[in-house]
């Protein structure tokens, strides 16, 4: 049978095409044991489904919306670079676009215990959480990548080989969206005055690494072991995934990690420990404005931010706007 939960008041049932006859089929295709009992998991962009199964642990099923333009195979990919390094995270056991097993486009992957970490944000102890997402977020970062830019099923698509390059590419399409959707021309070439006059922090890169692009406490996943500890369970969601500077993708999760979690910030990044950079607070100061930047435009396209609605990120960009560069 199938089991919905209740997410915000509001039972989801499982999609049309999802039944244990038909997932049978399919997990005796991929080798995968017999499935049981089919319950939805909360969170995440895409649906996901904890499959448990007669003869081993559980899985997750991730079913893809075919309205958003994403490929399995890119998460598959990227989490493949990682298969490696000593962190608990997701581990795909299958992967299918084709639609014909099931009516949808979707990943099996291994089963990870625990809550997302932004469930604890008011435990005592969750700066101990943090603290360990950054150990964690530098570990992804001992992972080298030859060339800059993003993953698709097949490894790095169009990348260049240096940081300063790769840079301008993402803030010229960031502030041109930017412009798009309502931003404001003399903000937008403010902006882009800010960057260019931040070429040398750019170009001070020490070569690209995995970047999660994503790390942030919905997407990692922790419990309490049996000391009472809070123990970091889990890595999830490598659909972002690029490679990338490392104070960059530090910069992306601090940004969104402190939106989410207020006061997160300096135990990740006493986790993280010091990095190697001439000016490493500038360098977070304007990897935080292309965040930004690539976080409204992202908003504005997806809905989120209407049309003329005033959100707190444009309230940060213009205090951005106005200092034109990292102050103590």
């Amino acid at each position: 049978m199938s089991e919905a939960v209740e997410e915000h008041g509001v039972k989801k049932a499982a999609p049309v095409g999802i039944d244990l006859d038909r997932l049978a089929a399919t997990f005796a295709d991929f080798g995968l044991g017999v499935p049981a009992a089919i319950t939805e998991l909360l969170g995440g962009g895409a649906r996901s489904f904890r499959i448990d199964r007669v003869d081993g642990q559980p899985v997750v099923l991730k079913v893809f919306n075919d309205a958003l333009p994403y490929a399995t195979g890119k998460e598959t990919y990227a989490s493949q670079l990682l298969r490696d390094l000593d962190v608990p995270m997701t581990r795909f056991l299958a992967s299918d676009e084709t639609r014909t097993r099931m009516p949808f486009r979707y990943t099996i992957a291994n089963y990870l215990p625990g809550r997302q970490v932004m469930t604890f944000k008011d435990a005592p102890d969750v700066g101990d959480l943090y603290r360990q997402m950054g150990e964690m977020l530098r570990k992804l970062h001992t992972v080298p990548v030859p060339g800059y830019g993003a993953f698709d099923a097949d490894g790095l698509h169009d990348p260049v080989s240096t940081n300063t390059e790769y840079l301008a590419r993402r803030f010229a399409h960031g502030i041109g969206q930017f412009r798009r959707y309502g931003g404001g021309e003399a903000l937008a070439q403010r902006l882009e005055a800010i960057f260019a006059a931040h070429a040398d922090v750019i170009a001070e890169s020490r070569g690209a690494v995995f970047a999660h692009d994503d790390f942030q406490p919905h997407n990692v996943l922790a419990e309490r072991d049996a000391n009472g500890r809070l123990q970091l369970t889990g890595l999830l969601d490598f659909g972002n995934a690029r490679a990338s500077d490392p104070i960059c993708d530090l910069a992306k999760a601090l940004f969104c990690s402190e939106h989410d979690a207020p006061g997160s910030t300096p135990h990740i990044r006493a986790g993280y420990g010091a990095f190697d950079h001439p000016d490493p607070e500038a360098a977070l100061w304007i990897y935080t404005l292309v965040h930004r930047v690539t976080m409204w435009m992202w908003l504005r396209h997806v809905g989120v931010i209407l049309e003329g609605e005033r959100h707190d990120l444009m309230g940060d960009l213009e205090a951005m706007a106005e200092a034109g560069a990292y102050t103590a």
